[in-house]
C-alpha cells in the first residue's frame, strides 16, 4: 500500500477536517427576483461566516407549492430553510414541517417588526416563520377618463408630485375614497354611447381572491372566521360580510361596471390600455403603469363610508424545517436575513419590496428620495403597513377557506344570491376546520 508523505497526509487530514466542519444550508424557494435577492443576502452572510455555505434551490411558481409540500411531508433533511407564503405557516406548523424560533428570536421579532407581520408568522402562540417582506394595495385611477365622465379624481400621488411624511399621513387618514365613491365614479365612466362600449369603471386586480377582498368585510369591522379558527359562521355570513358581498355583486349584476373573471395582471394591462378607469392592485404594478402613456394617479386603498380603513398585507416568510440537521445554523441565517440590519438592508435594496422592520419603514419616511412620485407610493405603503394592514386569518384550514371564499365570490359575481353563496362557503370552511384545526 502506498503511504502518503507525512506533510501530504497532514494536509489531507486538515482539508478533510475543514470540509467536515463547513455547514451547508439549503434554501428551497421560488424562482425570479426573490431568488436573486436571497443570493445577495447569502453571499454577504457567507463572506462573514466562512464555515457556512448557503445553497439555494428554486422552483417555478406553478411547481413550488406542490413540490415543497412533498419534500416537507417526506421529512427531506436536504432542505434546511423553506420560503413560506404567509397563509400556509399555520398548516406547516401544525403538520410538523417547520420548527418554532426560540423566545429570544421571537421577542426580537416583536420588537423590530410591524405587528401584522409577526401575527402572520405565529401559530398557537409560537413564532414559526420570519417575514422577508410585505405587500400593499392601492387605488390606481386614470385622471383623463374620470374627468371626461365628469368625475373629480381622488386626491392622490401623481406624476411630478412630491409628498412628505405629513402629506402622506393626511392623505391616508383624512382623504381616502370610499367604496361608495368608487361605485358612483365607475357608473359615470362605464356603459355605452352610440352603440360603442365605454371603458370599464373599476376592477380588483385579483378577482374574487381572499387576499384582495378581505378589506371589504374588514372595513365594516368583521373578521372572516372566529378567533379560535373553528368556524366562519356569523362572520363570513354575518351582517358586515353580507353588505360587503352585496356591494361586490352590484359591481357586476346591477351596475355592470366591472369585468368578470380577470386573470392576474389583466386589470393592470387593461388600465394601461385605457380600457379601465380604476383598479385596486398591488404596488408591484407601479413601475409598469408609470412607463405607460396613461395620465394616472395613485390613492390610498378605499374603505366603506361607515367603516374604517383595512388593507391587505403579507408576503413571503423564511422558516426552518423540522428535518434540518443543522437547525441552529439555519436559525442563524433566518435571523440574519429577516432581522439583522445588514441582511434586511441587502434584501430591501435588491428587491425594493415593502419591508417589515420598523427601522426600514422609518428610513422610508426620513429619506427624501421617497418624496417624489412614484417612489412616494412606497411611503404610502409604509404608512398603511403601520396603520391599516390586517393579516389574513391564521388557520390550518386556510387553503380550504381561500377556496371556499373564491368560489363564493366568483358565484356572486355570476349572479348567485349573496346569502346562498356565503352560506355554502361557511359550511365548506367549517367542515374543513373541524377536520384540520388541531389547536
Amino acid at each position: 500500500m502506498t503511504r502518503l508523505p507525512i506533510l501530504t497526509t497532514a494536509l489531507a487530514i486538515g482539508l478533510a477536517t475543514t470540509a467536515h466542519a463547513q455547514t451547508t444550508l439549503t434554501i428551497l424557494m421560488i424562482e425570479g427576483l426573490d431568488k436573486g435577492a436571497m443570493e445577495a443576502v447569502a453571499a454577504q452572510y457567507m463572506q462573514d461566516r466562512a464555515d457556512v455555505k448557503v445553497e439555494i434551490q428554486s422552483l417555478p411558481w406553478n411547481q413550488f407549492f406542490q413540490v415543497s409540500e412533498m419534500r416537507l411531508k417526506s421529512g427531506d433533511a436536504a432542505v434546511d430553510l423553506i420560503y413560506t407564503d404567509a397563509p400556509v405557516v399555520a398548516a406547516y406548523a401544525a403538520n410538523g414541517y417547520i420548527q418554532p424560533f426560540d423566545a429570544a428570536v421571537a421577542d426580537e421579532a416583536k420588537a423590530k417588526l410591524v405587528a401584522p407581520s409577526v401575527t402572520a408568522g405565529t401559530y398557537d402562540g409560537k413564532l414559526y416563520s420570519l417575514p422577508m417582506n410585505s405587500s400593499a394595495q392601492v387605488l390606481y385611477y386614470n385622471v383623463d377618463l374620470l374627468k371626461a365622465a365628469g368625475v373629480t379624481p381622488p386626491n392622490g400621488l401623481t406624476k411630478g408630485s412630491v409628498a412628505n411624511p405629513d402629506a402622506i399621513a393626511t392623505l391616508a387618514s383624512t382623504d381616502r375614497w370610499t367604496f361608495e365613491q368608487i361605485a358612483e365614479a365607475a357608473k359615470a365612466v362605464s356603459g355605452s354611447e352610440g352603440g360603442k362600449a365605454k371603458p370599464w369603471g373599476f376592477a380588483f386586480e385579483q378577482f374574487a381572491e381572499l387576499y384582495q377582498l378581505q378589506p371589504l368585510g374588514g372595513s365594516l369591522g368583521s373578521d372572516l372566521i372566529s378567533a379560535d379558527a373553528m368556524t366562519a359562521d356569523s362572520y363570513l355570513n354575518g351582517e358586515a360580510w353580507t353588505k360587503a358581498a352585496t356591494w361586490w355583486s352590484d359591481l357586476f349584476n346591477s351596475w355592470n361596471v366591472s369585468p368578470r373573471s380577470l386573470g392576474f395582471g389583466e386589470a393592470a394591462q387593461m388600465f394601461t390600455n385605457g380600457q379601465l378607469a380604476m383598479f385596486v392592485g398591488g404596488t408591484w404594478n407601479v413601475a409598469a403603469v408609470a412607463q405607460s402613456s396613461i395620465n394616472f394617479g395613485i390613492a390610498p386603498h378605499p374603505k366603506f363610508a361607515d367603516g374604517k380603513a383595512a388593507t391587505p398585507t403579507g408576503s413571503w416568510y423564511l422558516s426552518v424545517t423540522k428535518a434540518s440537521p443543522d437547525a441552529a445554523a439555519a436559525t442563524d441565517f433566518a435571523h440574519y436575513a429577516a432581522l439583522s440590519d445588514q441582511g434586511t438592508d441587502i434584501w430591501f435594496d435588491k428587491l425594493n419590496q415593502l419591508p417589515t422592520t420598523n427601522r426600514l419603514l422609518d428610513k422610508i419616511n426620513a429619506d427624501n428620495s421617497f418624496d417624489a412620485f412614484p417612489a412616494s407610493v412606497m411611503r404610502l405603503s409604509a404608512w398603511e403597513s403601520r396603520n391599516t394592514a390586517v393579516a389574513r386569518p391564521v388557520t390550518v384550514a386556510f387553503s380550504q377557506l381561500q377556496d371556499a371564499f373564491r368560489t363564493a365570490f366568483t358565484d356572486i359575481a355570476n349572479g348567485v344570491a349573496v346569502d346562498e353563496a356565503l352560506a355554502t362557503a361557511v359550511d365548506s370552511y367549517d367542515q374543513a376546520a373541524k377536520r384540520l384545526n388541531r389547536k
